[in-house]
């Protein structure tokens, strides 16, 4: 049954042309075309089933107000506050809650955002949050990138490597990265803002700010830039320290 679940949209639309088509047939032709279409549907199957899914924290949404409408993906926050008790609440980007009213997705109101910085927090309350509850990011580490295209309701998970801070906090770049089999990487697009980073240990690290197409030698030249929720709470906090000046996501140290 599980394996029915994940079979996509497009095995299905083949099983109905199937059926229709085999109504008027000998039996001898229905065998034959059975013969070649299920071959078909058990290779989508076995497809759809190996490939990595999308995580339950990632939600899709759709924002719709008086002056703009936005696709997206909200993240669920791993920890719920004080001894991990109460809502646990959600964390975006203010270019896509900032569009008016919740109409697919999580209808928790924005309790804080930042637009300049582009986070906002979504039924939870950040300064309840401890921020090194999130894992900081660091040059090198290898990610994934959790979420929903535009119309898209079965979401993509994107492979990424952590590669440096950008110069104004709180954002870092993430190169994007081949996926293991064979699809070249790409840019993030519309609706994919918002959307969740996950570490090797499955934490959320960041959400989605943007993309971009840089090329710089031995990388893929493909980019997602992406705000950190560790850092976007001490924002919120009020408390996020100057960042130290860095080469490549290394602080260069203080002599003077």
């Amino acid at each position: 049954m599980s394996l029915l679940i994940n079979i996509p949209v497009s095995a299905y639309v083949i099983a109905y042309i199937v059926s229709e088509k085999t109504v008027s047939m000998p039996l001898t032709g229905k065998k034959t075309l059975m013969k070649r279409i299920l071959p078909a549907l058990t290779a989508l199957a076995l497809l759809s089933a190996c490939s990595p899914s999308v995580s339950s924290r990632a939600e899709r949404v759709f924002y719709r107000g008086d002056t703009g409408a936005s696709w997206g993906t909200v993240c669920k926050l791993d920890k719920r506050g004080f001894l991990n008790l109460g809502k646990r609440g959600y964390v975006s980007v203010d270019h896509v809650t900032t569009n008016g009213t919740p109409l697919v997705g999580p209808k928790d109101e924005v309790t804080i955002s930042d637009s300049i910085n582009d986070w906002s927090f979504l039924g939870i309350d950040p300064t309840k949050h401890d921020a090194d509850d999130y894992p900081a990011l660091v040059a090198g580490m290898e990610v994934e990138i959790h979420g929903f295209p535009a119309r898209d309701r079965d979401g993509e998970v994107i492979p990424g490597r952590v590669y440096a801070d950008d110069p104004e906090p709180p954002f870092w770049w993430v190169e994007l990265l081949d996926s293991d089999d064979g699809v070249a990487a790409e840019g993030v697009v519309g609706g994919i803002s918002g959307s969740c980073v996950f570490d090797d240990d499955n934490d959320l690290v960041a959400v989605v700010h943007a993309n971009g197409f840089s090329h710089i030698e031995g990388t893929t030249n493909t980019w997602a830039k992406v705000v950190p929720v560790r850092e976007a709470i001490l924002q919120a906090q009020g408390r996020l320290p100057p960042r130290r000046p860095t080469f490549l996501g290394i602080e260069i140290p203080k002599l003077f």
